[in-house]
């Protein structure tokens, strides 16, 4: 078969099963994209929408001023995905930008993977289950209706491809020899696209690179299973264990910053299937997952699962001592994959977390106690790169212990392969959100006079702090009333924003009504109301239907009544807009 024509007909399998998965969405792809209410889903629906509008008014679209008016905040350390922002500039909707983004970023992902495993699985079947296991891991089908960013990894094989292509190392050199100056090239504009779709896969890029060359820095090949068997190896290995987990511990007790403790793995995390599993979701799974026994009970931060079949597996065939030597192994090139893939299952537990409890500080922790590196406060998402290195190294070794077997027979062992892991990561129907579900009056409220819109609940979050609250279908509801909102939720947001929402008198009010309307602070004057309704020049205020029956309504009327606003009850929500002059 031509190159491109298989290309196109492995594309077109990864496609197909993108649209079996997230069936019926392949029915609604312009009026429709895969959401969870109430979380961050509606986020990253704002980031292509913002994008979209900013570049065809002809505005910055890194700085927004729809959030946090008047002040605005710059969306440069924000997970902003831009590359889906641009295809919505091409198509003209958001929701087919999302879905065909989301559609292209899996199916390539499969398709990149399929062909990076090829160089060592020879067997075309597990090469297409390799492929499958990088695109739709339970980490990634769990994000797709909720972490648009975290699912783009279209790049990564590619860039892997590239990478092995232009570089050769070689032991006692630092710097590499470039093989080839075209695939340097592939490598620089392939994480120009990643760096425009998530910076979690872009570091991802990077700490590969810096592995897989470290392989070589520290002659990690001059190591086999002679030395292993020498007590004094284990001794060295002791000592690095020891020395990493007391100097750690040091740095805690100073009071360093570390976000990665927090936030990391947990080995039983390993065998627990995610609640988005469509036939592994066992009760005493969920109720592991949404106890005490993570730092954040049931967050989709604590998944680590990639099926019991492949991990079974890779852990059968590394006991297998007689098996004859993989073709991985045997290439100079591949050689090196097992040592990233061993420290990026440490960077998942940086703290060594068994069942709770933190047994062991490994080194790998030291990279949560770096400036700027300490911003991937997430260890558990590096199993995304456990899930692209395992099935190679495990189905090359695979292929070495099956050698005796007739073709049939290994044709049939990996359908059957298949059959398990597909069963093993088929996920539940996804919940599509669409702009019928956004409330009537939101849509009309873009036809009324005003710049902004005020919420109840509003609040100011990030991904570290939280002052008040901002349900996030907030940022959903703003594509259609078109009002700037005094409040916002972005990745990252600068301390002065915190400090404004509580120094802007008439806000600091609501906010402490809302969140503390026990203890009523300090009301706002009339000269201060006036002053705020003139800058802000709010459309309406809308309280949500949970707070309709909170003391926020009538502290709210009371403030509004001297200024002409007028009280309704319109879908379940309490509005205050002016009356008619």
């Amino acid at each position: 078969m031509p190159r491109i024509l298989r290309f196109i007909v492995v594309l077109l399998l990864y496609a197909g099963i993108f649209l079996v998965f997230t069936w019926p969405l392949a029915g609604n792809f312009s009026t429709a994209f895969p959401a969870v209410p109430g979380h961050d889903s509606y986020q990253f629906y704002w980031n292509v929408w913002h994008f979209r509008e900013a570049v065809t008014t002809g505005h910055n679209p890194f700085f927004t001023d729809w959030l946090f008016y008047p002040v605005g905040s710059g969306l440069i350390m924000h997970a902003y995905i831009p590359i889906i922002g641009l295809l919505a500039v091409l198509v003209g909707n958001e929701m087919l930008a999302i879905n065909l983004g989301l559609l292209a970023s899996y199916a390539l992902s499969g398709t990149g993977a399929y062909y990076l495993a090829r160089r060592w699985v020879k067997n075309p079947v597990l090469g297409l289950l390799a492929g499958f296991i990088f695109a739709y891991s339970p980490y990634k089908l769990q994000r797709l209706p909720e972490h648009f960013n975290l699912v783009l990894t279209a790049t990564v094989p590619f860039y892997v491809l590239a990478f092995l292509r232009a570089f050769e190392f070689q032991e006692g050199r630092f710097l590499p020899v470039v093989r080839s100056w075209a695939a340097v090239l592939a490598c620089g504009l392939l994480g120009i696209i990643t760096l425009f779709s998530d910076y979690y896969v872009l570091f991802g890029l990077i700490y590969f690179s810096l592995l897989y060359a470290s392989w070589y820095w520290l002659r990690i090949g001059r190591l086999n299973w002679r030395n292993w068997r020498n007590w004094r190896t284990w001794a060295v290995l002791a000592g690095i264990l020891l020395v990493s987990h007391i100097g750690i511990r040091l740095l805690r007790l100073a009071g360093v910053p570390d976000t990665g403790k927090w936030w990391g793995g947990d080995v039983v995390a390993f065998l627990l299937p995610p609640a988005t599993s469509r036939w592994l979701d066992f009760a005493w799974a969920e109720r592991l997952y949404n106890s005490s026994l993570f730092n954040m009970p049931g967050s989709i931060e604590n998944t680590l699962f990639i099926g019991y079949a492949l991990p079974l597996l890779a852990l059968g065939l590394w006991l297998w001592r007689r098996r004859p030597r993989s073709l991985r192994s045997q290439d100079a090139q591949g050689r090196p994959l097992i040592w990233v893939l061993v420290v990026f299952l440490l960077f998942t537990v940086p703290t060594l977390r068994v069942y709770g409890h933190e047994r062991l500080n490994l080194p790998t922790s030291l990279l949560h106690f770096i400036p700027f590196f300490n911003n991937i406060r997430c260890p558990t998402r590096w199993i995304m790169l456990v899930g692209l290195l395992l099935p190679i190294i495990s189905f090359s070794a695979l292929e070495a212990a099956w050698q005796g077997l007739k073709p049939a027979s290994r044709y049939l062992l990996s359908a059957g392969l298949f059959a398990v892991v597909a069963l093993e990561f088929w996920p539940k129907p996804y919940y599509q959100a669409t702009a019928a579900s956004v409330p009537a009056f939101y849509r009309q409220l873009a036809a009324r006079p005003g710049t902004t819109l005020v919420p109840i609940p509003l609040g100011v979050t990030d991904g570290n702090r939280q002052a008040g609250h901002l349900p996030t279908e907030q940022l959903f509801y703003q594509a259609f009333h078109r009002k700037k909102l005094p409040g916002g939720y972005l990745s990252r947001v600068k301390p002065e924003l915190f400090l404004a929402l509580r120094q802007q008198p008439v806000l600091r009010a609501l906010l402490q009504v809302q969140t503390h309307p026990d203890s009523l602070g300090t009301s706002p004057t009339p000269e201060q109301m006036r002053a705020f309704l003139q800058q802000y020049k709010p459309a309406a205020f809308v309280i949500d239907s949970s707070y309709q029956h909170h003391p926020v309504r009538p502290y709210l009327r009371q403030l509004l009544q001297p200024f002409g606003y007028t009280e309704q009850l319109v879908e379940q929500r309490v509005l205050f807009v002016p009356s008619p002059r």
